[in-house]
């Protein structure tokens, strides 16, 4: 469910831009008196997402309207741009076809990309499940582009866990904040620095990650191995564990379903994962880190959770989504956080 309220403010914005546009028009070969209708598609927490259709030969196309960045990037459009076309190769993920950060014709940046047909991953098929390892391993397998622009932290587990600190610290300061919730995730972060002493080997460290692997970013079409692995604009430069983590972590499958994938399921999503790369780069330090990026993703999406909670109690923050709004009591659930650090937070 959408946020109406914003969802209207990002649909006039969008339709304000399909009229105005001729550089748009130009790119992708559209008459320029040609009429174009923004059609809402999906909307989270830093873009809108509409769809239009080329007038003549019905060609759909994703506009994606951007209203904040992640990663605090001037200019976050144009980034995710830089990071599909370093993509394109892989065949699994939209084409980049126009950015416009110029701000003149409305006040945001846009995206446009390709429209990907399919259905959502099911957790519960195990022949999704199968192909999103495919899909992880398609991307990872392209090399990373000469002066690409990607994001490469120095230690990608060392990143992520200033990530973590930075985000609960915003619930630290909360005057609403939950004893137990500050009780058991600060434990956590204590149990998951000790992690950041295995080392980073720099040689893992060359492949594009997507870095929010969740069900909602996998489209598969018919019944063969087609697919497409949307959502690129948090995409850095790392290890591949980061990202086979974050797919199997529960803080990434209770965000569509209840499902948390068990120590057997995992354990044969990761042979599947090694099996489709088939040699195209090594294992690396992979079973050294594993675990470390376990633990840091469930602490991703908890300290994330938190985060969100401080933002939603705020009504300055452009935009929200009610789905989201739902979801963050599950994450510092009581229950919930003791179950994860008995399981990951060895």
């Amino acid at each position: 469910m959408q946020d109406a309220g914003t969802q209207q403010v990002g649909h006039g914005v969008a339709q304000r831009y399909l009229d105005a546009s001729d550089e748009l028009r130009a790119a992708l070969g559209i008459p320029a008196k040609a009429p174009l209708s923004a059609r809402s598609l999906a909307q989270g927490e830093h873009n809108s997402n509409f769809w239009f259709a080329h007038p003549e030969t019905g060609e759909r196309f994703v506009l994606r309207v951007n209203y904040v960045s992640q990663m605090n990037l001037p200019r976050q459009a144009e980034y995710e741009f830089n990071v599909l076309k370093g993509l394109e190769s892989s065949g699994c993920t939209p084409r980049a076809l126009f950015v416009d950060e110029s701000r003149t014709i409305v006040d945001r940046a846009l995206l446009v990309t390709t429209f990907c047909d399919g259905e959502g991953l099911d957790y519960l098929k195990l022949r999704d499940v199968t192909r999103a390892a495919r899909l992880l391993a398609d991307v990872h397998a392209v090399s990373v582009p000469p002066e690409s622009g990607i994001i490469k932290p120095d230690d990608p587990l060392h990143a992520q866990y200033l990530e973590c600190a930075g985000m609960f610290e915003r619930y630290r300061t909360f005057a609403g904040a939950d004893p137990f919730v500050l009780s058991i995730v600060e434990d956590m972060l204590s149990r998951a620095r000790r992690s950041l002493d295995t080392p980073c080997p720099a040689s893992d460290c060359r492949h594009i990650l997507n870095t929010e692997a969740i069900a909602a970013h996998f489209r598969f079409t018919g019944s063969d191995d087609a697919g497409s692995f949307l959502d690129w604009e948090k995409a850095v430069v790392g290890e591949v564990a980061q990202d086979v983590a974050y797919f199997l972590s529960p803080t990434t499958t209770i965000w569509d379903t209840r499902f948390i994938f068990d120590d057997a399921e995992r354990e044969a999503f990761v042979r599947e994962y090694w099996r489709a790369v088939d040699g195209r780069f090594g294992v690396g330090a992979f079973e050294e880190r594993f675990g470390a990026y376990v633990m840091m993703n469930c602490l991703r999406g908890i300290t994330w959770s938190a985060k969100a909670i401080v933002d939603y109690a705020d009504p300055s923050v452009p935009i929200k989504n009610e789905k989201t709004r739902k979801k963050l009591a599950e994450y510092v659930d009581h229950a919930f956080l003791e179950s994860t650090r008995e399981r990951f937070f060895l």
